[in-house]
């Protein structure tokens, strides 16, 4: 999540340079499908220390107020510095109410009752139980169980493509939707490689299946330009077809990567522990404060690798210095930019 600074500063960039193209093309392809993956399975993970009812209930509480907190004032902050950056007017408007940067809340709040039930489900039935036999039985492909789960997100999101090709004026509006439902996919990905032991075994045995899928996306990337015309049209918007493509069959194998690599490291450096219990503030704050640092730098015309390069330091480093310096010492500001309940001792700031 915490790459996310590397795209959003890209964004302020009134020119387009193939490395600000490739931070966003990266972005799209890994960046927020593996984080959902992740969410799920930690999810999983945390709803196993609760029951399921004071797991969700905590569960809305911690993103909740965050998300009404970004909606609400951080938002309109937002929609304010890109009015005054696009119109030269610092009044809020529509098109630049920067709403969507805290979507990816939205999203875990709709996701938290999936969780729930499939918890349920299993302590009534069997469910993970019934799945780890089932691979112990099958042992299925693994490259094939990650095309899969690229496969269903790829149909989903063509679906919202379709969808949003017949809402005419509320096109986009539509198409907003793809952010809901292809990650889904990607979400219960994570749930059930939580709760069955066997398939995370058997899906971060090797990192061969991984790197075999997205080595299919980049041959099928590489032969798209062979076509006549080459394949402008097929990369031109989010909805063309091998953008959509890309961005659905990389994300499993990137959390497949993420996952092996992660059972090789033995103790997490405190730098790192640190900026991690930090990185819930870091995220809802480091969008405002690249949109004020641009205002701040836009007028001084610097070279836009330069002004790229100091706008990730400084927002990455003033966004950790708001946790350091307030939110850790301020109740209301842990509960409204990390959902922390003030009534119980802190420990970290997001689960």
């Amino acid at each position: 999540m915490l790459a996310g600074i590397f795209l959003h500063a890209t964004m302020v960039q009134e020119v387009h340079l193939t490395l600000f193209d490739l931070i966003a093309r990266i972005s799209s392809n890994f960046r927020m499908g593996a984080f959902f993956a992740v969410a799920g399975l930690l999810s999983l993970y945390a709803i196993r220390k609760h029951s399921a009812d004071t797991w969700l209930t905590r569960r809305v509480f911690q993103i909740g107020f965050p998300t009404i907190f970004g909606l609400f004032v951080l938002a309109p902050i937002m929609s304010i510095c890109l009015s005054w950056h696009w119109y030269g007017s610092a009044v809020p408007s529509l098109p630049a109410l920067g709403w969507w940067h805290f979507w990816f809340l939205l999203d875990l709040l709709l996701y938290a009752p999936i969780t729930w039930w499939l918890y349920r489900t299993d302590r009534r039935g069997g469910l993970f139980a019934s799945i780890d036999a089932w691979v112990e039985a099958k042992r299925p492909s693994v490259t094939l169980t990650i095309l899969g789960v690229g496969v269903v997100t790829t149909i989903l999101v063509q679906l919202i493509v379709a969808l949003a090709m017949l809402a005419g004026p509320y096109q986009n509006a539509v198409w907003t939707l793809h952010q809901i439902v292809s990650f889904a996919p990607l979400y219960l990905f994570g749930l059930v490689l939580a709760g069955s032991p066997a398939l995370f075994r058997r899906v971060t045995a090797r990192t061969g299946p991984a790197l075999t899928v997205l080595a299919l996306v980049f041959t099928l990337c590489l032969a798209s330009r062979l076509l006549p015309g080459g394949s402008d049209g097929l990369f031109a918007t989010p909805m063309s077809p091998l953008n959509v493509i890309t961005a659905s069959l990389c994300p499993p194998a990137v959390t497949v990567l993420i996952l092996r690599s992660a059972l090789t490291i033995r103790e997490t450096p405190p730098l790192f522990r640190r900026i991690a219990d930090a990185s819930f503030t870091i995220y809802m704050l480091h969008f405002p404060i690249i949109l004020l640092l641009d205002m701040l730098l836009d007028p001084l015309r610097l070279d836009p690798y330069a002004a790229y390069a100091l706008t990730v330091g400084l927002a990455g480093w003033l966004s950790y210095l708001a946790h350091r310096l307030i939110v850790r010492r301020s109740a209301i500001a842990a509960l409204l930019l990390n959902g922390v309940n003030p009534g119980k001792p802190r420990t970290v700031a997001a689960e």
